[in-house]
């Protein structure tokens, strides 16, 4: 998996709130652990902030970003996890070609998008999440393209760039 870019405000805000939340969980564990009249060595409750920021940062990127409560979302970057069955057209040769899977993994951080076809694989190496200029999201990659070896003798590595557009309601892609 890679990183990749959005212009979702996420980014600038939620590392904020994770930072707050860090700070008043050490603070609480600072009170326990006095309550308790436990003695702490300094090496262990200073960096417990950080602790916590690291913690919570791994479990937001991993599961609580894609949470949703009806209309309420943790996150404006979409959920674009899962596989996707359709067609592209292709500006190379200004065909369409049908049968294609697409395979997204991604986390609130990273992103792999693997496209499959009848004679060819693609992985992407950089990739973009637009959220804020349309109405709906778009995914941008560029990948490298690889035949496969039983492919047409005309067909070689090569790489590109895609543009994808998610559906409003988030079906289609």
């Amino acid at each position: 998996m890679h990183a990749y870019a959005t212009n979702a405000k996420d980014r600038e805000t939620i590392p904020l709130y994770i930072a707050a939340i860090s700070v008043m969980a050490a603070l609480l564990l600072s009170s326990v652990v006095k309550n308790l009249q436990w003695q702490v060595p300094w090496w262990l409750d200073a960096p417990s902030v950080m602790g916590f920021y690291g913690i919570f940062y791994q479990a937001f990127d991993k599961f609580f970003w894609q949470l949703k409560l009806g209309d309420l979302s943790c996150s404006s970057i979409p959920n674009l996890q899962g596989t996707w069955v359709g067609k592209i057209h292709s500006s190379y040769n200004d065909s369409d070609y049908d049968g294609i899977i697409l395979y997204v993994r991604q986390t609130w951080s990273a992103i792999d998008i693997q496209l499959r076809a009848t004679s060819s694989i693609s992985n992407s190496t950089m990739a973009a999440v637009n959220t804020l200029d349309s109405s709906e999201a778009t995914l941008k990659y560029e990948y490298v393209n690889e035949p496969y070896t039983r492919s047409l003798s005309t067909m070689s590595m090569h790489r590109g760039s895609a543009n994808l557009r998610l559906s409003p309601d988030g079906n289609f892609l």
